[in-house]
């Protein structure tokens, strides 16, 4: 009598526990978060006073005080906002060290100071000591860095109102410029801002000498 041959069950692989699974997808996650490069920090503040406070004056002479300046809602974040063809990219990468906003009128009240020998020169939030002769009220309406062609755009209304009782009520004053940078790199439109925002500062600044004398 012959017998039927002998049926093999299917080979099936033990079972894997889940920790086991788990553990490549881990591996591979952290090896992506050690690859990632730290973020670089840039800011518009002058770079010999990146570091520095806005000088502090008690001289008798005339004053100025730096008010908080606005910003467009679009750069107001943490990451740098670069214009591109296509419309505006955040840079992760790169970042600010402290907002726009709170970088902007210690950078121009620091540059007011260079220009203004003998001033005292305060940036909001801080004030100058007694009532100050002028104060800074301004608007930032474009604040572009842009890839294509590499360079920044820097738009502001501003004003300098005297602190005097009957004083008439300042007039606006548009500052528009766009400077080319050296480079498309994010340091080369920064550096770009920078030297926009002291082209403004020396309006500024020119405004404040004519009025004194």
């Amino acid at each position: 009598m012959n017998l039927p041959p002998l049926q093999r069950p299917p080979f099936r692989p033990p079972a894997l526990p889940r920790r086991a699974l788990l553990a490549p997808a881990l591996l591979i996650a952290l090896a992506g978060c050690a690859s990632s490069p730290p973020p670089a920090w840039h800011s518009v503040l002058p770079p010999a006073n990146a570091a520095a406070p806005v000088p502090a004056s008690v001289s008798p002479g005339p004053s100025i005080a730096v008010g908080r300046i606005s910003v467009p809602e679009a750069i107001d974040r943490p990451a740098l906002v670069v214009a591109t063809g296509s419309g505006l990219a955040v840079m992760d990468g790169q970042r600010w060290i402290e907002p726009v906003k709170a970088q902007l009128p210690r950078a121009v009240a620091l540059l007011l100071a260079e220009r203004l020998p003998g001033t005292a020169v305060s940036a909001w939030p801080a004030a100058v000591s007694g009532n100050p002769q002028w104060r800074l009220a301004a608007d930032v309406q474009r604040f572009d860095l842009v890839r294509a062609p590499a360079g920044a755009r820097l738009r502001v209304v501003w004003s300098l109102q005297s602190t005097a009782g009957e004083a008439a009520p300042a007039a606006l004053r548009t500052f528009d410029t766009t400077v080319a940078a050296n480079g498309a790199g994010s340091d080369d439109l920064v550096g770009a801002m920078r030297s926009a925002i002291a082209q403004w500062a020396a309006q500024v600044a020119a405004s404040a000498a004519g009025r004194a004398e």
